[in-house]
């Protein structure tokens, strides 16, 4: 079967952000189980790339970058790589992919744009829409006006045409169905987590020695601060929580993970920028944390930190639509003096961090495997072109 995936992330195999982790392992799990899948992003040229058994096909339209970053930000549309689905060029070259093309998924509701009835009703191919997150812009404090109504308007349009709509867990199931969509197109395939290359028993000799952490304790954040939710965790982090840690457990540093669009200065966090390696980092560290206040969809960053076989504090908004029990996989505070209190807790308390990380550990690898999820997304596609589970297997190995 050949699938297309169509993505608005132009830097999706840098695997920096949650969106980009969960495009790249879900679709390396369609290869896994047989299909040819092309991944098409907008690209300032023309290129194809194969990466892990898959085809990732750059294309380029007619406006240029700068002009869709003006748009882009008079529009307060988040990312500016979406505006390409409206480049006439741009869907003219995706358009000769997506009618050899068995089935096409759409990753971002609100990214599909133009091609969305193109596909639907002109190509006439069977349309999944993955959405990372549903109706983000409604639920997300600071958000614009008009990216509230653009992205509210174009996320209703995708799910109308969408033969299958996918979410991430049952509460964003409940969320797309409170605003109409028919519960009978939604699945839910949950984020994951590589629970191979994320585990406790990694070598960290040369992290420790690189960021200074042998002889300290380490609390460790992972987010892309070009995300306002993981921006204000650090801020929160930096004015109320490392104070209070520091004070209580001497050598504790905070350590903060993940790409850094503006110059930050926090005496008392250090910033790593983006690494090759995050695995290697959460092994070398005591704590995670997740001290968010809104947002949707479900966080990868927890699955990661339970991987590593952390212990976690996290806020209720930090571990919600995950199957966490508090005081069982991870301690969930939503207020930031006694999230503070909780984080010195486990710092002092190494039998309750080593409990509550082979708890965490043992769920993700249970429920959480991208081997195990790609599975289920495979299942999907088996009923959707066949209405069984069963005559999908021959173009799908065992």
């Amino acid at each position: 079967m050949k699938i297309c995936i169509l993505s608005c992330i132009g830097e999706l195999l840098l695997k920096d952000a949650g969106a980009s982790v969960r495009i790249y392992h879900l679709a390396k799990g369609l290869v896994s189980r047989g299909h040819d899948v092309h991944i098409v992003i907008p690209n300032d040229k023309m290129t194809n790339d194969h990466v892990d058994g898959m085809v990732v096909h750059g294309i380029k339209g007619l406006c240029p970058k700068v002009a869709l970053r003006i748009i882009s930000k008079l529009l307060g549309v988040s990312r500016f790589t979406s505006l390409s689905f409206y480049d006439f060029s741009f869907i003219s070259r995706v358009t000769r992919i997506i009618r050899e093309s068995d089935v096409v998924q759409i990753e971002g509701q609100s990214a599909g744009g133009l091609l969305i009835p193109i596909i639907a009703r002109i190509l006439k191919k069977p349309l999944v829409v993955d959405c990372h997150d549903t109706f983000q812009a409604l639920r997300v404090k600071h958000t614009s006006i008009i990216r509230k109504i653009l992205e509210t308007f174009l996320e209703k349009i995708a799910c109308r045409y969408a033969n299958v709509i996918l979410t991430v867990s049952e509460r964003e199931k409940e969320c797309l169905i409170s605003y109409g969509i028919e519960q009978r197109n939604i699945e839910v395939i949950p984020n994951g987590v590589d629970t191979e290359a994320f585990n406790p028993f990694l070598d960290i000799t040369h992290v420790q020695d690189r960021y200074c952490l042998r002889n300290s304790y380490t609390v460790i954040f992972v987010g892309n601060m070009e995300y306002l939710p993981n921006r204000e965790a650090v801020l929160a982090i930096a004015s109320e929580i490392a104070p209070k840690v520091q004070k209580e457990v001497n050598n504790t540093k905070f350590l903060m993970v993940g790409r850094i669009t503006t110059k930050t200065e926090f005496s008392n966090l250090t910033f790593s920028g983006v690494v090759e390696n995050v695995a290697e980092l959460l092994a070398a560290s005591d704590v995670a944390i997740a001290p968010l206040f809104h947002g949707s969809g479900t966080r990868l960053k927890i699955l990661e930190y339970f991987s590593c076989g952390l212990p976690v504090v996290s806020t209720t908004v930090g571990i919600e639509g995950l199957e966490v029990k508090s005081e069982v996989h991870a301690l969930i505070e939503d207020h930031m003096n006694e999230f503070a209190i909780k984080v010195t807790k486990l710092l002092k308390d190494k039998a309750l961090s080593m409990r509550l990380g082979k708890a965490a550990r043992e769920l993700v690898v249970d429920k959480y495997d991208w081997k195990k999820i790609a599975r289920q997304l495979n299942t999907v596609y088996s009923k959707l072109l066949f209405g069984t589970n069963n005559k999908v297997e021959r173009f799908s190995k065992p």
